[in-house]
């Protein structure tokens, strides 16, 4: 019997020793992978050029210092302005490429941050505070969902705040609920709606046995949808419209239940490794003896996150990936379900040696998966060097036209990383691109609606743009640039018109630019 006891003291002090040790490493591993930012000189984030090229315009037109302000516009009654506000307010500190990086490097600890409180909040288990680390890299991280992002640590402290009210809905905390909210519906439409349900769905959880004053209580939310209706009403001729030359999207339904293990690791990561590693995250709880936690609070962000998962589309009014972005939040809520088991079971010898095991293989998965990222960040920063080269034989303040035949980076593993570089040359050379996101409803610089473009959100459907692009159709002549990027020779008649004589400029690489001389 002594022995047996000696032998659980030793295990009991390993492990609690080790759990200490574990979350120091956690903290130095969120802070450190902050740093994957800054790891190459333009991200392999596909929209990301053309956030930064909307901040760097957007700094200019304040300063009243743009070439092109006579074709732009401000359009700030956006659920854009959150993520540009600040991006924009540091572009006066800082190069607008620092002044992004940094307010993503912000919404990343913020949301570890916010994820910790809510988990605290609801009386979670610290240990499985790993899980709020990787999808922050997953796939709205790939794609550079700028907005999104920064979002996202602002929609889990809406739902503290929602939390807060459902608990006691006075007038003061209403009115706090409906100022967040409304910080919400301007850094985000589709994070506002999300963390709106689930605020909602925790007001009538906790209130479900006095229904009459649960409705009376909601009117933060109704105040919150009389702004949407009036968003809407000013934008139906715009945003309801489609800009693609297809409709909603809902692709292979089916298929969603893998997906949602899938996509937080990235847009299309190997599937064997994306599989193993969320089983090794939805095994953890069991791992570390833990249950599942009944309150309504712990159980309700993942019950809509499904519902969101499996019920929204693909594509939906002009925005791609409606429900694929969500994948940030399924690994974070999922760790929300769940608390410590009975003190019994915790507290025994063996069980914790097991769980501190558990643990160590937890965060060995996650510091893999950031180490990961953190190296196709180096090779695509030695990838996609060529750029800089081809983009310093322009002149700046230049239209220029993007012409991707090959978008994807075998260094990154991303198959869309190049889509948008050329917006580069627009964000930091004062250029203007095209295809340019001035274009679509939720931006907050936008092309004035007399001065648009011939190169339009419809040209780029299932067939690639290059392969349809059309000298005459699309004014090419208003351009001087063209950036290509191609694995293969470019088509000889790429430029092939009667009125403009087009010459390479320069080529390095997979890169080449092309300028345009007079025209007759």
């Amino acid at each position: 019997m002594y022995v047996f006891q000696t032998t659980r003291r030793s295990i009991e002090d390993v492990a609690a020793q080790a759990e200490r040790l574990l979350r120091v490493l956690f903290v130095i591993v969120v802070v450190s992978a902050g740093a994957v930012f800054w790891l190459a000189p333009h991200p392999p984030m596909d929209d990301l050029p053309q956030h930064v090229a909307q901040v760097a315009v957007l700094h200019d037109l304040v300063l009243g210092v743009s070439p092109w302000r006579d074709l732009l516009r401000l359009n700030l009654f956006t659920p854009y302005v959150t993520g540009y506000a600040l991006a924009t307010a540091l572009s006066f500190v800082m190069p607008a490429t620092a002044a992004v990086k940094l307010v993503l490097t912000l919404a990343y600890y913020g949301f570890v941050t916010s994820c910790v409180l809510l988990r605290k909040r609801i009386g979670g288990e610290a240990r499985l505070d790993w899980l709020f680390l990787p999808a922050f890299f997953g796939f709205a991280y790939e794609y550079g969902f700028f907005t999104f992002l920064v979002a996202a640590p602002l929609g889990v402290l809406f739902l503290l705040v929602a939390l807060r009210y459902a608990d006691q809905p006075t007038t003061r905390r209403g009115t706090a609920l409906l100022a967040a909210g409304v910080g919400m519906f301007f850094s985000h439409g589709l994070v506002f709606l999300f963390v709106s349900a689930i605020g909602m769905a925790f007001h009538f959880t906790t209130l479900r046995r006095r229904t009459a004053r649960a409705i009376a209580a909601l009117w933060p939310y109704v105040s919150l949808g009389v702004l949407c209706v009036v968003y809407a009403w000013l934008h139906r001729n715009v945003d309801l419209t489609s800009m693609y030359p297809f409709g909603i999207q809902w692709g292979k339904v089916w298929l969603r239940p893998l997906t949602l293990l899938v996509f937080p690791w990235g847009i299309y990561p190997d599937i064997g490794s994306s599989l193993q590693a969320s089983i090794v995250l939805l095994a953890a709880p069991l791992m570390l003896n833990l249950r599942v936690n009944r309150t309504p609070a712990a159980l309700t962000p993942m019950a809509v996150t499904v519902v969101v998962w499996l019920g929204l589309p693909s594509l939906g009014m002009n925005t791609f990936y409606v429900f694929q972005r969500f994948g940030l939040f399924i690994f974070p809520f999922y760790a929300l379900m769940f608390c410590r088991a009975d003190a019994a079971i915790a507290s025994h010898g063996f069980s914790q040696g097991r769980a501190a095991a558990g643990q160590a293989l937890l965060a060995l998965v996650c510091i893999a998966f950031v180490g990961i990222q953190a190296k196709e960040t180096l090779d695509f920063a030695a990838e996609s060097a060529d750029f800089e080269s081809v983009m310093d034989a322009t002149e700046p303040a230049q239209r220029a036209l993007t012409l991707i035949i090959d978008k994807g980076s075998p260094a990154a593993g991303n198959p869309v990383a190049y889509d948008n570089f050329p917006a580069w040359y627009q964000a930091e050379r004062q250029g203007l691109t095209d295809l340019n996101f001035a274009w679509f409803p939720a931006l907050i610089v936008r092309y004035r609606l007399d001065r648009l473009p011939a190169v339009h959100p419809s040209d780029y459907g299932a067939t690639p743009f290059y392969e349809t692009f059309d000298w005459t159709k699309n004014q090419a002549q208003i351009y001087r640039y063209f950036f290509v990027r191609h694995t293969a020779p470019v088509p000889p008649a790429l430029f092939n018109n009667d009125h403009c004589k087009v010459t390479l400029l320069k080529a390095e690489g997979h890169w080449a630019v092309y300028e345009r001389h007079a025209c007759h």
